[in-house]
């Protein structure tokens, strides 16, 4: 784990060093931890993966699926 101090500009912009943009993409999530922050990549999900991994009669049932997906 490499520690690296930054200063956040007058406009709130935080430089990420390129080896740490190239990790995480062009996406990121911040996630606010009371004390802290974390920055973590955003990576879309392969739904396809998932498409038999739940039993729905029919697409029209799409808050189901939904539901089931992120159960």
């Amino acid at each position: 784990m490499e520690v690296v101090v930054k200063r956040i500009d007058a406009q709130g912009r935080l430089h990420l060093p390129k080896e740490l943009r190239e990790k995480l993409g062009d996406e990121v999530i911040i996630v606010d931890l009371g004390d802290r922050v974390e920055v973590l990549p955003r990576r879309k999900a392969n739904l396809k993966k998932f498409f038999d991994s739940v039993e729905v009669e029919e697409l029209k049932e799409w808050e189901e699926l939904k539901r089931e997906l992120w159960e």
